[in-house]
């Protein structure tokens, strides 16, 4: 290795410690989330289901990787239905001082964006997805709060991998106020539902297939956890990236958005709340 890459490589690694300990949030510019509707396609007879309603942990630095998530839903989705995805970034009256990304605590704020009723979806922005999401929509919750896939190791003790659930809004937003998402630690709050009996409830794990988990026909969401193997790249200045397990699914996926000139289009400000 030369000298000069060996100097790159010590640059990076200072600047990802130091972005860790004194990472001052961006100023919070929007009182509820971004509307992305995707209405029933032309010529489709609607099916008559309930909206799939999916709120999106995303931020600015984001951009290409909240692109394709969208394209992902619009080439997986059922043409028959509507979509509302919900751009969860910057938003006002959160303490985000110790987040460890830009929407670390929107999750748990989703049963009083969501108006305290009906069902919700949550995804992390390094996501896509291979199968229908209204199919997660529709999975039936048992008569949980909330499913999520079982998870070891995880930060906080919290057994459970909350990057993606199913929420049964109604009886969620007892558990996770918003006073409470918009102060309190988020490992703090998961695990304060973890100790309610009933409350949470396992998802399939082909709804988070996590980096090497990815399984080619059975996977039916790919989550790009490992940050040095994510295609998008988000941070160049801090990370040396190659392409993980995955990775060409992704890049796959961003160049058929290309091809067709996709663009995400706003609806308008989210009226959830």
């Amino acid at each position: 290795m030369t000298i000069a890459r060996t100097v790159e490589r010590t640059a990076k690694y200072l600047r990802r410690n130091l972005r860790k300990t004194y990472r001052r949030p961006a100023p919070a510019s929007r009182t509820n989330p971004d509307l992305v509707l995707l209405d029933v396609a032309p010529g489709v007879t609607p099916s008559g289901k309930p909206p799939v309603r999916i709120f999106l942990g995303t931020e600015p630095a984001q951009q290409r990787a909240e692109r394709i998530f969208v394209w992902s839903v619009e080439r997986a989705r059922d043409p028959s239905r509507v979509y509302e995805i919900h751009l969860m970034k910057d938003l006002i009256g959160f303490n985000r001082w110790w987040w460890t990304t830009g929407f670390t605590n929107y999750r748990l704020a989703i049963p009083h964006l969501a108006g305290g009723s009906g069902r919700a979806i949550y995804n992390d922005v390094d996501q896509i997805y291979l199968a229908d999401p209204g199919e997660l929509f529709d999975t039936d919750t048992n008569g949980h709060g909330f499913l999520a896939i079982p998870a070891k190791d995880r930060s906080g003790g919290v057994p459970f991998d909350s990057s993606v659930m199913l929420i049964d809004c109604a009886r969620m937003s007892a558990v996770w106020t918003l006073a409470e998402a918009q102060n309190e630690r988020k490992s703090v709050l998961l695990n304060k539902a973890a100790a309610m009996p009933g409350i949470w409830g396992e998802l399939a794990p082909e709804w988070n297939a996590r980096d090497a988990e990815y399984v080619a026909g059975r996977s039916k969401l790919i989550h790009y956890t490992k940050l040095r193997t994510q295609p998008w790249q988000p941070f160049p200045s801090l990370y040396d990236y190659r392409i993980g397990p995955g990775g060409e699914v992704w890049l796959d996926l961003e160049r058929s958005a290309d091809a067709a000139g996709y663009q995400v289009r706003l609806a308008a400000e989210s009226k959830a709340a």
